[in-house]
């Protein structure tokens, strides 16, 4: 009787705690449902910050800096979820030009002026004979240092003349010198030229540089600074014009994008944007009052090359459509969406991640070669790649919910699959559109100092400016010394040599003079 007592009570146990099992099962399975509940919070909450206090950029924690990598290859015995062994890109793997080893201290000859100073010892003659010593070597040791500059003041004198005689020739007087071609009055071209780009490539604003002067020795006020700065883009105007006007006449690969910038007004400040068109060796950048899509493809009717850019609904809209504009998207972005989404859904997001990470392996080896054999790397090696990456995209998509953030992610490869791959077609176009965001990275860590343009008018004269001292980075050229040669062309050059006048071809005319010499 004890024992089937026992045995019934041991059951009674058992049932218990089976129960509580599926109890702590619901639970843990009620904890997971809320940690990916926050997970979507999250997502959500970041996008709607992004939205409200701007963009910026991506942050990539120490966990994300090395990915899992997957084989997307198909195989008898592994899936596009089974991850592979890493890969780590050791830097002799990397077929790129190396970098030359950049001197601590090196001086341009022209710009420094030597003083040698002889020291000799105490005692200049033989100890034991009294002869005098010969010189039988010396220790060297040189030392740089900086003098404040120097500034020089110009005064002409026009005489005038007139006969003492018979006084009846007249006064003759010196012919007038031309007016400097900044228009700037009493500040000189090189002066302006300084200040133009220490404003607009060094990002300096006005009066961190009346500072600079004024501890040099020349008061000069912030309004001068700003009126002499705007003589010398409108001077140049004439050039970023045609350089332009080459740009988008041209059939070569065009990058473009766009960044925000302020205007000052009352009683906020209104906000514009700056667009940069790249290509062909020249960088553009322009204001637009609207940032809509006829005055962002303003001039591109008709465009022979192929548009590098992101998704945004003017670049991939009806206007675009209608102008029969040939847009390669950037994959970067596509990228972007999955590794935003990680936290929701990492093992699809490894997946993504690692499958980009291999395309952007295989675009630094390729980097060197010349457009016609990138084409072939690509279509023999990613092009597989990309098809297997599609196949696993329609697969996996029923999958995932209908507004999480992985499926937004999805969603957008899948909806712009033909301009994400219109870099396999044309060894030309890049598969990301970074060069566009470093080249407007200029203009926002700028905007850090300047906080924003006075007027419209200010940012158009300051994208003339910025178009021109950086395409001088792009051709490795010192802006300084381009623009005081180009406002000195200018005197003499008709509207129809522009053309020679551009960084481009000063870089060709620089290249050929160095190799004559």
């Amino acid at each position: 009787m004890q024992g089937d007592e026992a045995i019934v009570i041991v059951a009674l146990l058992q049932g218990h705690i089976a129960a509580q099992e599926v109890l702590l099962a619901a639970r843990d399975a009620t904890i997971r449902d809320l940690r990916v509940e926050l997970e979507r919070k999250a997502f959500e909450l970041a996008r709607l910050q992004k939205i409200v206090f701007g963009d910026r950029r991506e942050r990539v924690d120490p966990e994300a800096l090395v990915l899992p990598g997957v084989d997307l290859a198909p195989s008898n015995d592994t899936t596009p979820e089974e991850p592979v062994a890493k890969r780590r890109v050791k830097a002799h793997e990397r077929d790129v030009v190396s970098r030359r080893r950049r001197a601590r201290l090196a001086l341009d000859p022209a710009c420094v002026t030597e003083k040698h100073v002889y020291l000799d010892p105490e005692r200049t003659t033989c100890a034991c004979c009294g002869e005098a010593l010969a010189v039988i070597g010396e220790e060297r040791r040189e030392v740089t240092e900086r003098e404040p500059a120097r500034y020089l003041r110009i005064v002409t004198h026009r005489r005038k003349m007139a006969c003492a005689g018979c006084k009846q020739g007249g006064v003759q007087i010196a012919p007038a010198e031309e007016p400097p071609a900044t228009g700037a009055g009493g500040v000189g071209a090189s002066l302006a030229v300084d200040i133009a780009v220490m404003h607009y490539a060094d990002h300096l604003p006005f009066h961190r540089m009346a500072g600079i002067f004024l501890r040099e020795g020349l008061t000069i006020d912030r309004s001068t600074l700003a009126r002499v700065a705007a003589r010398v883009s409108d001077a140049l105007r004439p050039v970023v014009d045609r350089m332009e006007r080459e740009l988008l006449g041209s059939d070569a690969v065009l990058g473009i994008d766009g960044t925000g910038v302020k205007i000052l007004a009352r009683p906020h400040c209104a906000r514009r944007t700056v667009y940069v068109r790249h290509g062909a060796g020249h960088v553009v950048y322009r204001a637009l009052r609207a940032a809509d899509a006829p005055s962002v493809l303003e001039g591109m009717e008709g465009l022979g090359g192929v548009v590098v850019g992101d998704a945004a609904t003017v670049h991939t809209g009806t206007v675009a459509a209608s102008m029969r504009i040939d847009l390669a998207l950037c994959n970067a972005h596509a990228r972007r969406g999955f590794y935003d989404a990680r936290g929701t859904d990492r093992a699809r997001a490894d997946v993504a991640l690692a499958f980009y990470r291999e395309v952007a392996i295989e675009e630094r080896r390729t980097a060197a070669m010349d457009p016609l054999a990138r084409r072939g790397e690509r279509e023999r090696v990613l092009g597989p790649h990309f098809e297997r990456f599609h196949a696993w995209l329609v697969e996996e998509r029923p999958k995932l919910g209908p507004r999480s953030p992985m499926a937004e992610a999805f969603d957008y490869a899948l909806r712009h699959w033909k301009g994400l791959t219109r870099f396999l077609q044309d060894g030309r176009v890049p598969w990301t559109n970074n060069e566009s965001e470093r080249l407007l990275r200029h203009l926002v860590v700028g905007r850090k100092a300047w906080i924003f343009r006075g007027t419209f008018g200010g940012a158009r004269r300051g994208c003339v400016l910025w178009s021109l001292t950086m395409s001088c980075r792009l051709h490795g050229l010192d802006p300084r010394r381009y623009l005081l040669d180009t406002l000195e062309a200018l005197r003499t050059t008709s509207h129809g040599g522009l053309g020679a006048l551009t960084p481009r071809a000063y870089a060709e005319r620089m290249k050929a003079l160095a190799n004559a010499a």
